[in-house]
């Protein structure tokens, strides 16, 4: 890649502006040459990325450095703020169940126009817009309660409690984003979301396994409890705690076991809460995708504590 494309990357996060590289002094032969080779991917008519950032992206970081590639180019109207997941993203909220369409609003009054890569939404006050690394962002607790009338309670509900435990938003801003509205038919799935999130759950599983909790009319578990032997020694913190039921429910989203050596620790640690006569059940994201397997496997660790009794 030409050294002049390079740099003109590097000062924006490797992604960039056809026309503002041009106007830069990039010349267009080399960024066509560049995009022949395969060295630049070219994401929208003025917005390109490096191929190799792109490829080495996993699924969730592309939809970040689309919303960044777009805010980025000066054919993006100055009026426009990333929006729901979108604004999101830059902030490293947790995301579940959006799409990968870059979402905006206006906050000039203005409609805009959408396509294949890019959703307008209506606009907003630019009261309710701030600024992240120079991007022009909703404020996380709109944005959240964004994805929520948007994509679902669930989606809103990951969102909602990773902006609470990031501490990008406190409960009052949940509460001040819904009275202000604008969440069309959403509205009610907004207002489920301010009365569940709050900010416990450590990822966007361990939110989903709540709120499923909640759909099967399970006793509310404790959350974040930390368990001690019977020396006194700590064992570990737990996800969910079903107290009066002796039964531990952890998310298991088979990321944190990185080697052998951390499995071992875990199941070391399992054996311990099982000799302190809890029963522990393991849900993955494939439990949570069929609620009646989660349902089947607590209750049979609730009747396995009450047979043990």
């Amino acid at each position: 890649m030409h050294d002049d494309i390079r740099i003109s990357l590097a000062a924006t996060g490797d992604v960039g502006s056809v026309s503002r590289m041009v106007k830069a002094g990039v010349a267009r032969q080399e960024i066509a040459r560049a995009l022949r080779r395969g060295e630049l991917i070219r994401l929208r008519r003025d917005v390109v990325v490096s191929a190799a950032v792109w490829e080495a992206a996993q699924p969730w970081d592309r939809h970040r450095i689309r919303a960044r590639a777009i805010m980025h180019s000066p054919q993006t109207a100055p009026a426009l703020a990333l929006s729901h997941h979108s604004a999101l993203s830059l902030l490293g909220v947790p995301l579940f169940g959006v799409d990968n369409r870059v979402h905006v609003v206006r906050t000039d009054g203005r409609r805009g126009h959408s396509d294949d890569l890019l959703r307008v939404h209506a606009p907003i006050s630019p009261s309710w817009v701030t600024e992240v690394d120079g991007i022009r962002v909703v404020k996380p607790a709109r944005a959240a309660l964004q994805v929520a009338g948007t994509f679902g309670i669930q989606s809103g509900l990951v969102s909602a409690d990773g902006c609470l435990h990031l501490e990008l938003c406190q409960p009052s801003d949940l509460d001040e984003a819904l009275a202000v509205g604008g969440y069309g038919h959403g509205t009610s799935r907004a207002k489920k979301v301010v009365a569940h999130a709050d900010g416990l759950s450590e990822s966007a599983g361990e939110s989903r396994c709540g709120w499923v909790f909640h759909m099967l009319d399970l006793p509310v578990p404790e959350r974040q409890v930390l368990i001690h032997g019977r020396d006194g020694q700590l064992l570990g913190r737990v996800d969910f705690l079903f107290r009066e039921k002796r039964t531990i429910v952890e998310f298991d989203g088979a990321i944190k076991y990185s080697s052998r050596d951390d499995l071992m620790r875990e199941k070391l640690r399992e054996d311990r809460l099982r000799a302190l006569g809890y029963t522990v059940v393991r849900l993955t994201w494939d439990d949570l995708a069929h609620p009646v397997r989660v349902l089947g496997k607590v209750m049979a660790a609730f009747a396995l504590v009450a047979s043990a009794s």
